[in-house]
């Protein structure tokens, strides 16, 4: 006789939403927070305070690194665009 499995494990979807633009930095280092980083409720107390330390720690280099890289993307965007002779949006795009 054959059987054949056919069931299929689903993980946690996450969807995550907004409105007029794109998220800001801080939403963006609170997902990627929460797919590096899964703190059991069941931990014992010094595990999950380590846990939740680390998290910490991990939230402010992220946050600074991301920074960098929209500000970043940001200038090589005003190069080209200036690049190509758009001087002017090139200006507009840096004031923001």
């Amino acid at each position: 006789m054959l059987t054949i499995d056919a069931s299929a494990k689903t993980g946690m979807v996450d969807v995550v939403t907004s409105d007029n633009g794109g998220f800001p930095l801080e939403k963006v280092v609170d997902m990627a927070l929460n797919k590096l980083i899964n703190v059991s409720e069941g931990a014992p107390a010094p595990i999950r305070d380590q846990a939740f330390a680390f998290k910490s720690n991990l939230r402010e280099v992220l946050e600074f690194y991301i920074k960098m890289a929209v500000e970043q993307d940001r200038a090589t965007l005003c190069y080209k665009l200036r690049k190509s002779g758009h001087s002017d949006l090139a200006n507009h795009l840096g004031s923001l």
